[in-house]
């Protein structure tokens, strides 16, 4: 097993791992954008030996990566939304998963969606919402 197909292995199956995995991704990201370089340094943090080249060859092979109706990939490791709940706070469009847009609750700290609660000036690093606006359980 390559060190890469390792690294997917133990994102995959372990979700605290994805999860620290997915926060470091955010903590170094700039101007919204995840460059392989970036997504390497985060899976070396937690022990892969992994080349920025090695991440960027398995995005454009396919790997994992889902296309989000706004042409942009979802889940790769490293793209533009980290996950389904980052593309329903990201949007361009302001689609809310709870259908329509999202409305500003006025009695939250933030902005915060009333309908979903998703708070829309963060990054969706845990999978709350799936592709189809349905709540994923935890």
């Amino acid at each position: 097993m390559t060190e890469i197909e390792r690294f997917k292995t133990a994102v995959q199956q372990d979700i605290k791992l994805h999860t620290t995995y997915l926060r470091m991704l955010d903590s170094l990201m700039t101007d919204g954008d995840i460059t392989p370089e970036m997504a390497a340094q985060a899976a070396q943090k937690l022990g892969f030996d992994i080349k920025p080249e090695e991440l960027a060859q398995g995005a454009s092979q396919g790997s994992e990566c889902v296309t989000a109706p706004d042409g942009k990939t979802i889940g790769c490791p490293y793209e533009h939304y980290l996950t389904w709940t980052d593309y329903w706070i990201r949007n361009e469009q302001g689609l809310c998963p709870c259908g329509g847009k999202h409305e500003l609750d006025d009695n939250s700290v933030g902005k915060v969606c009333r309908k979903c609660r998703l708070a829309l000036d963060e990054r969706g690093v845990v999978e709350c919402y799936d592709g189809s606006g349905r709540a994923v359980p935890h």
